[in-house]
Formats: structure tokens, C-alpha cells, sequence
């Protein structure tokens, strides 16, 4: 099953949501705009546990990942900060929700240091 989740995230090639459950509960989430076939891969190798994931999204919407080098909307191409700064959900309903308004297919949820695709 994790095999073809993986397949899922290869082929895309439009934006995703990253998302990490905080320890109340809530989802702190952030865009990455330019995916990649090695996307998954990349953020299991360099960004596996919940504080790397925190890290990671604190940045707001991403324009890529490469490796351990991320290219961030506000902090490296100058965008407004409030266009682009993190989002919350107060749970997964909330998150697949935001998800849809989006319309973003996947996110990928940081738990157990691991990221896993889930779909909307």
C-alpha cells in the first residue's frame, strides 16, 4: 500500500500541502508549490521527525525541495509574509478540508517520523 502512495506523489506535478499534528492536536500546514519524484523521499531523509517537520513548515509555502535545501516563498523570493506564513487546522476533518479549498490532492502529514501521503 505504501508503494503505490509513493507512485501517487511521483506523477504529480502540482502543489501539495505539508502538515505536521502538533501535540494539542492541531495541524500546522504550508504549500510546497513545485513537488518533485523525489519529494517524498527528500523530506523522509532530511525533515523526518515532528520538530524537523515544525521547522520545515514554519518557513510558509515552500517553492521547492531539494535535499536538505529548501526554497521558501517569504524568506528567499521576498513575498509577502501574510500570503504565505503557515496554517492552522484544529483537526484532520479541518485539514482535508482546507485541503479541498485548496485544490490540493495530496498532503503529506509528518507522524511517527515519517511523511505519508493522504488524499483529500
Amino acid at each position: 500500500m505504501a508503494h503505490h502512495s509513493n507512485e501517487l506523489v511521483i506523477t504529480m506535478n502540482h502543489p501539495i500541502l505539508l502538515a505536521v499534528e502538533l501535540s494539542n492536536g492541531h495541524f500546522m500546514s504550508c504549500w510546497l508549490l513545485h513537488p518533485d519524484r523525489n519529494t517524498l523521499n527528500y523530506l523522509n531523509r532530511w525533515y523526518p521527525e515532528m520538530y524537523d517537520a515544525i521547522f520545515l513548515i514554519e518557513l510558509g509555502n515552500l517553492h521547492s525541495i531539494q535535499r536538505a535545501r529548501t526554497m521558501a516563498m517569504h524568506r528567499d523570493w521576498g513575498e509577502f509574509w501574510t500570503d504565505h506564513q503557515p496554517r492552522f487546522s484544529p483537526s484532520k476533518k479541518h485539514l482535508r478540508a482546507l485541503t479541498r479549498s485548496l485544490k490540493v490532492s495530496t498532503a503529506l502529514i509528518n507522524a511517527n517520523g515519517r511523511w505519508e501521503p493522504h488524499q483529500s
